[in-house]
């Protein structure tokens, strides 16, 4: 096994147990099914592509959450400041657990806990040891599944941006409960014996920055984000927001250049912005469809 530094490097090791600070939510519901407005299947949506984690982002956590939205429920990153300083997978599964997205209406079902098992082999096998509560909210198979890709995604994600991900093997998840390997949870899910990221549970569109509710110097914004391959177009609109909420056009709708748009999904625009607050919204246009595939919004302040 490898030791798990602090952030940076990658050494050699024991599975370590991550005791984190401070207290978790506690308002969760216990029960959920996957919502019937989901119509992603209808809507023949394309698969979405994993980007993968940035390495070296020192300061900020990448945390998959759960969304509903009228195409399926899907998992969106957020970098979240990282308070606890102490190991970086342990330290990005506890805030999956235990802290709120940035964005409202992204959540976990997953329940807190302070008690987080991990450690990584040569292989870039992960494992997670985690207590029995944090599986205990009632799920269907859908979600149960979303639920799992959650850690799996966060895990990964973390260990790619510290660095710890070696050679060409991508990194893979293995989750305890209590120590037991294929337990069941979630009230009769039972756990594989090792996870791989999913990409079918990636939401098709994401804005990467500017995150939501976050501060911008004022000129030159770099907007970046990632997209599924969509028959017609990914689109995007601005506006923006006076103080009393009223929305004022800026640009209504734009294709994002397809040459623009890398092979991974990503992409850069840069746009000229004074001193204000904006919403910015993505989405996708797909044949014979009049939903906006993917729609995706972020609300940010220039200074």
């Amino acid at each position: 096994m490898r030791k798990i530094p602090r952030r940076f490097g990658v050494l050699g090791i024991t599975a370590a147990l991550v005791v984190a600070a401070g207290c978790g939510l506690t308002n969760r519901e216990s029960s959920y099914e996957m919502p019937s407005t989901a119509v992603a299947e209808s809507l023949n949506l394309p698969n979405a592509t994993d980007a993968g984690e940035d390495v070296g982002i020192a300061a900020s956590l990448p945390i998959y959450w759960l969304e509903n939205t009228d195409t399926g429920v899907f998992l969106y990153r957020e970098y979240i400041e990282d308070t606890r300083h102490q190991e970086p997978i342990g330290d990005a599964i506890w805030t999956l657990l235990s802290s709120d997205p940035m964005k409202p209406k992204r959540y976990t079902h997953l329940k807190p806990t302070d008690e987080i098992g991990v450690s990584i082999n040569n292989a870039n096998v992960i494992t997670l040891d985690l207590p029995a509560k944090v599986f205990s909210a009632n799920l269907d198979q859908g979600l149960s599944e979303r639920a799992i890709q959650q850690l799996v995604f966060t895990a990964t994600a973390a260990a790619a941006s510290a660095g710890l991900v070696v050679g060409e093997l991508p990194a893979t998840v293995r989750i305890l409960v209590d120590g037991q390997a294929n337990a069941t949870v979630f009230d009769g899910f039972r756990l594989k014996d090792v996870y791989e990221r999913d990409a079918a549970f990636i939401a098709p569109i994401w804005i990467i920055d500017p995150q939501f509710n976050k501060t911008l110097a004022d000129g030159s914004i770099k907007i970046n984000g990632r997209t599924t391959q969509f028959d017609i177009g990914t689109f995007y609109s601005l506006q923006r927001k006076d103080a009393d909420g009223k929305l004022t056009v800026m640009t209504a709708q734009k294709q994002v250049n397809p040459g623009q748009i890398n092979a991974d999904g990503s992409f850069t625009l840069t746009t000229d912005l004074r001193a204000g607050s904006y919403r910015l919204t993505f989405w996708g246009v797909e044949t014979e469809s009049d939903h906006l595939v993917g729609k995706v919004t972020s609300d940010f302040r220039v200074e």
